[in-house]
């Protein structure tokens, strides 16, 4: 990729700031634990202030990690122009992860909306599918579902990172492990929602809604996926860095 457009792009000051003066940025040690702790129902029913600000924060994060995304298409493109296995990888990994939180925000908003008793349970079904998808294609539930997720693709690329970097990657991983094999991720209603059988699927929604419950559910997915932007956003860093370090020696060929 080139360096002095890659580093325009991603500094956080005005463009025509004087790339001399940019430095490189430190590698935040995040507590992902944190992240991952199950949190049980304790039946409080969400008010009508609280469905409000609740649709309130969602937009606004919604609105935040949007951003991102002609940013990472562009890095994507530029990656694949240049055969930049690594930023390949990390571009397409980062756009998955946020356009699924992006998704699974989106699916929580319209159940917190819905006024309609088939609508309540309808969007309450959909958002299960994404959060089994969801979960299944950032890290997977077994040997077969891990072999090609998200998680596993960035493996490979670990051995080009610090230690740090590969101490969080351990570390993640082994909070991903346990939480795959926390539950069943919704894999029956997944299955019912997606093959439409009408019989079994009316009866699966006859579950009660409960939408202190449904939200809390929807959690589980957000936060790890959370929990691996954040690291994104370490590794991140350390591509920034060493685009700085290669300015810094006046290489500005394509790199």
């Amino acid at each position: 990729m080139n360096t002095k457009e890659y580093l325009h792009n991603n500094h956080e000051a005005d463009m025509n700031h004087d790339l001399e003066n940019i430095q490189v940025k430190p590698i935040w040690n995040y507590k992902y634990a944190q992240y991952f702790q199950e949190t049980q129902y304790n039946g409080e029913t969400l008010s009508g202030d609280e469905r409000k600000q609740f649709v309130k924060v969602i937009d606004e994060t919604i609105a935040q990690f949007s951003e991102g995304f002609p940013l990472l298409q562009t890095m994507l493109a530029e990656a694949r122009q240049y055969q930049d296995d690594l930023c390949t990888t990390f571009a397409s990994v980062s756009l998955f992860v946020i356009m699924t939180m992006i998704d699974c925000m989106v699916a929580s908003k319209f159940f917190i909306l819905a006024d309609g008793d088939y609508e309540k349970r309808f969007m309450r079904g959909k958002l299960r599918v994404i959060l089994n998808e969801g979960f299944k294609k950032l890290y997977g539930f077994d040997e077969k579902t891990y072999k090609g997720s998200a998680w596993d693709r960035l493996l490979p690329l670990m051995g080009r990172f610090p230690e740090e970097i590969n101490r969080q990657y351990q570390d993640l991983t082994f909070h991903l492990e346990s939480h795959a094999k926390s539950s069943s991720w919704w894999r029956e209603e997944r299955n019912l929602e997606t093959h439409l059988d009408a019989e079994i699927l009316y009866e699966s929604r006859q579950e009660e809604v409960i939408e202190s419950k449904v939200m809390m559910d929807s959690m589980k997915l957000y936060s790890s996926l959370l929990a691996v932007n954040l690291f994104l956003s370490n590794m991140h860093t350390c591509i920034y860095n060493s685009f700085v370090k290669i300015y810094h020696k006046g290489e500005l060929v394509d790199q």
